[in-house]
């Protein structure tokens, strides 16, 4: 179970690589993100590349792993605080008559790429939770893993109100490449979704149910790319959202493997005023 935990983080890891490359690739771009109350914008798209970099090459070497995935959780969950939350509050407060506002692309790719950056935070969040012993350790992970598995619920339920989505994780676009039964496959996978992110919730056979899960959405991220790179050539966007996906599918598997794996190691019973130790 722990090699599973350990394919969720290389998989979490490879997003974080790949993002603080292209931080310094297009760091005009992110620079144009940062909020406009921030100072030296230029040097923000700099400095969070280089941390999401650094931070995925410990995670995948096994180094100061707690310490990295913490101040990545830092990081990713003020994304969430000071650029998802403002902008999906202008998008309301722009046109409140649009409740569809929210899953456009307005400059941070609305609701479906904040939950994603939800996500991702609570996943890096529970490869530090995880990976240390504490008696608090397992009611934070829980907390942790039943707010991810309302993020994968809110998932499974778009499938069915929103059609157009891509199967599987939901993009902030619209389909607009041909995917063989679409409506089947979005309805399929946001079963999946649902059920899957159900299970965890209330706690039913959790590492099943966090396994499949997790396999579906690597695998749907996977074919649905193809098919993207086809319409698309590959264009970075599309690329960017299929590894984010893969990503958070990380996360479902970082559940799956850190539950029970990283468990109470020792349990003392106590027999005939003896204390039994077990492992």
């Amino acid at each position: 179970m722990r090699r599973i935990a350990r394919l969720g983080e290389w998989l979490f890891a490879t997003l974080m690589l790949y993002s603080g490359v292209m931080h310094f690739k297009f760091a005009q771009f992110v620079a144009g993100i940062v909020p406009s109350w921030l100072p030296w914008h230029l040097f923000w798209a700099y400095f969070t590349g280089a941390m999401l970099f650094a931070g995925g090459i410990s995670i995948i070497i096994d180094k100061l792993t707690r310490v990295a995935a913490t101040l990545l959780g830092i990081l990713l969950s003020s994304f969430f605080l000071f650029i998802h939350a403002p902008s999906m509050i202008h998008s309301v407060i722009s046109a409140p008559h649009d409740a569809s506002v929210l899953w456009s692309f307005n400059g941070t790719g609305g609701v479906n790429n904040a939950l994603k950056d939800l996500a991702l935070t609570l996943s890096a969040l529970m490869i530090a939770v995880f990976g240390r012993e504490s008696q608090n350790r397992r009611s934070v992970g829980w907390i942790l893993t039943s707010t991810f598995a309302i993020v994968m619920v809110l998932f499974g339920v778009e499938h069915f109100f929103f059609t157009q989505f891509t199967p599987g994780i939901p993009s902030w676009s619209f389909v607009t490449f041909w995917i063989p039964l679409r409506m089947v496959s979005g309805y399929v996978t946001g079963l999946g979704l649902l059920v899957g992110g159900s299970m965890i919730l209330l706690r039913r056979k959790v590492t099943l149910s966090a396994t499949c899960l997790g396999l579906m959405i690597v695998v749907v991220a996977a074919l649905t790319y193809a098919f993207r790179m086809v319409a698309h050539l590959g264009s970075y966007g599309e690329l960017t959202n299929s590894i984010k996906d893969l990503a958070v599918g990380g996360g479902t598997l970082i559940i799956a493997g850190s539950m029970q794996a990283k468990g109470p190691l020792v349990a003392r019973t106590e027999v005939a005023g003896e204390s039994l130790q077990t492992i």
